[in-house]
């Protein structure tokens, strides 16, 4: 794993072509959806789910309409929730085999389910993974597996706190504010998008 200052050093040095990476597209269509999730019932609400899948690349993932189905009806449920279990998400959703009939553990899409709830909740996927220097083994044991993310959120977690407190990040969150004046997100997901845009480039 990177350390935090390592992380942080390096996002300021490409501070100019993350920003320019951002497009407003990406932020209007996630104050979309969040907006969509926010009227109520979302198992009902067809535009919401088709946004998501499209957003996130639910659809491009190998998984079968049950898990879709199961993934909208957890959301649901867990609506309100102020603290999340991703561990039982993720067993709830391992039930359901992939297309090619073997069972994964989606933990990137559990911290999207939990960032729609809840978005203090960061979001994890495979660019987050690149910026932190977060190991690809393959690891077969599911609880093992599921350990090692949990571990790796956490410092995701960890180091979301010091980018908070670190001067030269916040410069970047006032510009990403500019960019994007009148979205009003909350600071997680604008580091989000910024360690996205990391990620991208």
């Amino acid at each position: 794993m990177n350390q935090a200052a390592d992380i942080i050093g390096n996002i300021y040095v490409q501070k100019s072509a993350i920003m320019n990476n951002l497009k407003e597209e990406s932020v209007a269509v996630y104050a979309y959806i969040t907006k969509e999730f926010n009227k109520g019932n979302i198992t009902e609400n067809p535009v919401f789910q088709f946004m998501y899948r499209s957003y996130y690349r639910l659809d491009h993932s190998g998984l079968m309409p049950e898990f879709k189905q199961a993934y909208f009806a957890i959301m649901e449920e867990l609506r309100g929730s102020v603290d999340i279990d991703l561990i039982q998400i993720i067993d709830r959703l391992y039930e359901y085999p992939r297309r090619k009939g073997d069972k994964s553990v989606q933990f990137s899409f559990a911290t999207k389910l939990a960032n729609t709830i809840n978005r203090s909740y960061p979001i994890y996927d495979s660019e987050v993974a690149k910026v932190f220097g977060f190991s690809k083994y393959h690891i077969k044991n599911k609880e093992q597996k599921i350990k090692r993310y949990m571990n790796q959120y956490q410092y995701l977690i960890n180091t979301y706190n010091v980018m908070t407190n670190d001067e030269r990040f916040m410069e970047m969150i006032k510009e990403f504010d500019r960019k994007f004046d009148g979205y009003h997100l909350p600071i997680v997901k604008k580091i989000d998008f910024i360690i996205w845009s990391a990620g991208k480039l």
